[in-house]
């Protein structure tokens, strides 16, 4: 028995006060209907309704059971059309993951998002995981790097380049490299642990040169957030995606190095799990994700072809 199609005979049957004028409202044959509620009441072990020939009344146990039922098909009409608008326009809450290379630029232009679309907001978790979004309830993950989970769906949005980046003053202050091997005698900022390592090993490419420079780590950042920050203010170089850097380097706080040399690039991923259809409101933020990522794909694009 399909309770939920056996619950809304039942209330129409209420409602009407008649199983033919419930059965005509509701275009089924009288007979099914009958039926339907006959079973219902087989299910619950109690009787609805007391009939006769002229009128259908609730029993005492048929009207308390009307009153949550009737709740229930209020709650469930309303979850409909919250759920239709929701699919044709963005509202309610936004769980987003972020890689953390997209934090500043992201915040940066979130009010531009919001204006856009203002029935909207927006909640912000640090992850590259794909799983976070069934550990976390995410709705959508920005990843940087390609994705094997095929359970996933990966739209792709671009790409990000690395740059490599010091400080205004201490390039001043030390010396602009013209070339990889320029970087030895200076100092990195890097992600991650140390473990037993303290040399970042950096690769760089120009046609077929491949350099690789061993530099020495002044400080870990284990979430990676702070890297732009450490290098602003002096400590020696870092390598950072163009997502990342070009807020500051925009602001002037950061300035790139080498730019005529490859250093690689990733691609960028908005990450949703595996749905039929997908909510407004995720749609127009991978859209707004995908200008983002783009904007500072071609910056990076034209700076190279600058060189």
């Amino acid at each position: 028995m399909d309770k939920l199609r056996a619950i809304k005979f039942f209330c129409r049957a209420v409602e009407t006060k008649s199983f033919t004028s419930a059965a005509n409202a509701l275009d089924v044959p009288q007979s099914v209907l009958s039926k339907t509620i006959a079973a219902l009441e087989t299910d619950l072990q109690f009787t609805l309704f007391n009939r006769s020939t002229r009128r259908l009344a609730l029993t005492e146990a048929g009207a308390a059971y009307y009153d949550r039922c009737r709740r229930i098909m209020v709650d469930l009409e309303e979850a409909e059309v919250l759920g239709r608008k929701g699919a044709v326009q963005p509202t309610g809450t936004l769980h987003v993951g972020i890689h953390p290379v997209f934090q500043i630029s992201l915040c940066r232009r979130m009010g531009e998002f919001l204006a856009s679309n203002p029935g909207v907001n927006v909640e912000l978790a640090h992850t590259n995981s794909p799983a976070a979004l069934l550990e976390q309830g995410l709705d959508v993950v920005l990843r940087v790097g390609t994705i094997a989970d095929s359970s996933f769906v990966a739209r792709p949005l671009g790409s990000t380049h690395i740059f490599t980046c010091a400080s205004p003053r201490y390039l001043d202050l030390r010396g602009r490299p013209k070339h990889p091997q320029d970087l030895n005698g200076h100092r990195a900022i890097v992600p991650g642990y140390r473990h037993n390592d303290t040399y970042a090993k950096w690769t760089f490419t120009k046609g077929n040169q491949r350099e690789i420079v061993t530099m020495p780590v002044a400080v870990v950042l284990r979430e990676g957030v702070g890297l732009a920050v450490t290098a602003i203010a002096g400590v020696g170089f870092v390598q950072l995606y163009d997502i990342a850097a070009r807020p500051f380097v925009d602001d002037g706080e950061l300035e790139p190095i080498l730019q005529d040399w490859s250093c690689g690039h990733q691609p960028v991923y908005a990450i949703v799990p595996g749905r039929r259809s997908m909510p407004a409101k995720v749609r127009v933020f991978i859209e707004f994700a995908r200008s983002l990522v783009v904007a500072h794909d071609n910056s990076a694009n034209r700076a190279q072809a600058q060189m």
